[in-house]
C-alpha cells in the first residue's frame, strides 16, 4: 500500500497552536475510612497521595464526613487548594446498617464543581459530579467532565451479580440523559470477578451516544493462565489483618472507565496512552502479600508498605491529556513564509529551505499538542526525516529570534 505525504504551507493570521498538560486521576477504595484499628491512617494515606499527586481523587468506603474532610485537608497541606464534594449519607437501601459512601476531592486550580447528586439504586448510592475544567489562568473552559463514583455489591453468587447488574442499569440510564460525545469517567470498586459478568458487559455495551471503554482493554483477566497480573487490585494482604479481605493479590475489582470522547486522542481532553495502572502492582506477587512484590520496575518498598497497610485494595491511576488551544492572535506574523518545504508529496523526508540567512527555530507539534521535533535551522537547506510520523495533521512553527516573527504552517500526512 503506497503511503505519501502532502504538505500545505500557508500563512495563518490570528490562528492557534496547541499547549499540553495533564490531569492525574486516582480511584481508591479506602477500606471503611477513617475507621479501623490502625492509628493515624491519614499519615499512611498521605504518603500515597504525596507520591502520585492526584488532581482528581475518587474514593469509596467512606464512613463519615469527617473522613472526607480529613483527606481534603491533607491534600491542601501537601499541594495547595483542594475541595471535596458534599458528603451525603447513603440514601439507597435504608435497611442496610453498614453504609458506605463514595465521593471525590479535586484540585481547584484544575476544576470547578458545577453540580453533584446521589443517584439512588437498589443497593448503594452512585455519586455523580459535573466538573468544569479550568484554563491555565483559572477561567472556566467549555469542557465538562461528568464523573461517576460507584461501589457495586460485593461477593460471589447469582443474587449479588444481579444486584451489581441492577446498579449498572441505573447508572446507564443516567448516562443516557447526557448529551452525545460527553466526557465521562465511571470509576470505583466494581466487585466483578470476570469479564463475562453481566454488570461489566453492560457497562461496556454500545449505547450509541456515550459508550464506555476499559482503557487497557483486557476483558479476560480472571484466568489461572492470565499473564497480565499487574492489573489486579485486591487483596494487598494474604491475611485480613484487622479489617478487609485477605487472600493475596488475585482479583481485579477496581476500575476507571472512560467514554468515547475521552478515548479520542484528538479531543481537547484525552486518555494518555499507557498511563493506566494498579499502583504498586508490577505482577510479581500473585496470591501473595503486596510487600512481597519486587520493587524492580515498581514503587519503593516504603510505598508498598503504605499501600499494604492503608487498604485491602490498590488505587487505580491514569492521566488525561489536556490539549488546550493557545491563541496566537497577538503574535506578529510574517508577510511571507520563512521557509519553503519540498517535495510535495513526500514519503520519507522533507527539505526545508530558509528564505533568510539568519538562523530559524523550528518546532513541529501533533494535533494533541505534543512536541514532535525542535530544531534550529542553521544551513540554507535542512533535510528532516518524516518516515516515522503516523497518519495525521501536524503544526509547524518557525520563528526568527531576532524579530520575534512567527510563521505557522500546517503539515498534512495522508496514507493510502
Amino acid at each position: 500500500m503506497k503511503k505519501y505525504l502532502i504538505l500545505f504551507l500557508f500563512l495563518i493570521y490570528g490562528t492557534s497552536l496547541f499547549a499540553q498538560s495533564d490531569i492525574k486521576v486516582m480511584n481508591y477504595n479506602l477500606l471503611n475510612y477513617p475507621l479501623g484499628e490502625m492509628v493515624n491512617r491519614i499519615d499512611t494515606l498521605s504518603k500515597i497521595l504525596d507520591f502520585y499527586q492526584p488532581d482528581l481523587l475518587l474514593v469509596q468506603e467512606l464512613k463519615s464526613e469527617q473522613g472526607l474532610e480529613d483527606i481534603a485537608q491533607e491534600l491542601n497541606a501537601l499541594f495547595g487548594d483542594y475541595q471535596a464534594g458534599t458528603y451525603v449519607p447513603q440514601i439507597s437501601n435504608p435497611a442496610n446498617d453498614w453504609r458506605l459512601q463514595q465521593n471525590l476531592i479535586y484540585n481547584k486550580a484544575v476544576f470547578e464543581l458545577v453540580s453533584e447528586a446521589a443517584i439512588v439504586t437498589p443497593y448503594r448510592d452512585i455519586n455523580y459530579f459535573q466538573l468544569r475544567i479550568l484554563e491555565e489562568d483559572g477561567t472556566p473552559s467549555t469542557d465538562l467532565l461528568h464523573t461517576y463514583v460507584t461501589h457495586l455489591k460485593s461477593s460471589q453468587g447469582g443474587a449479588n451479580e444481579q444486584l451489581r447488574l441492577s446498579m449498572v442499569q441505573v447508572l446507564n440510564n443516567h448516562i443516557s440523559l447526557l448529551s452525545p460525545e460527553s466526557k465521562i469517567i465511571v470509576a470505583g470498586d466494581f466487585n466483578v470477578y470476570h469479564g463475562g459478568e453481566p454488570a461489566y458487559q453492560l457497562l461496556l455495551s454500545d449505547n450509541e451516544t456515550n459508550t464506555l471503554h476499559d482503557p487497557i482493554d483486557m476483558p479476560e483477566w480472571a484466568s489461572t493462565y492470565f499473564p497480565n497480573r499487574e492489573i489486579y487490585t485486591q487483596s494487598t494482604r494474604l491475611s485480613s489483618l484487622d479489617d478487609g479481605a485477605g487472600g493475596g493479590m488475585d482479583d481485579r475489582f477496581d476500575f476507571i472507565l472512560l467514554s468515547d470522547q475521552l478515548m479520542n486522542p484528538n479531543a481537547t481532553l484525552a486518555y494518555q496512552a499507557e498511563s493506566y495502572q494498579a499502583l504498586g502492582n508490577n505482577g510479581t506477587c500473585y496470591n501473595q502479600d503486596l510487600i512481597d512484590c519486587s520493587i524492580v520496575d515498581n514503587v519503593s518498598f516504603d510505598l508498598l508498605r503504605s499501600l499494604y497497610h492503608m487498604s485491602d485494595h490498590l488505587p487505580i491511576v491514569l492521566s488525561l491529556e489536556v490539549n488546550e488551544v493557545v491563541s496566537t492572535t497577538d503574535l506578529p506574523l510574517s508577510s511571507e513564509s520563512l521557509i519553503e518545504i519540498a517535495p510535495n508529496p513526500a514519503n520519507t523526508q522533507i527539505d526545508l529551505v530558509r528564505n533568510e540567512t539568519k538562523p530559524i527555530d523550528l518546532r513541529i507539534f501533533n494535533l494533541q499538542g505534543k512536541l514532535i521535533l525542535a530544531q534550529k535551522l542553521l544551513e540554507q537547506k535542512t533535510t528532516i526525516n518524516i518516515a516515522y510520523l503516523p497518519q495525521g495533521l501536524y503544526i509547524i512553527q518557525t520563528m526568527d529570534k531576532d524579530t520575534g516573527v512567527f510563521d505557522v504552517s500546517k503539515l498534512l500526512i495522508q496514507r493510502e
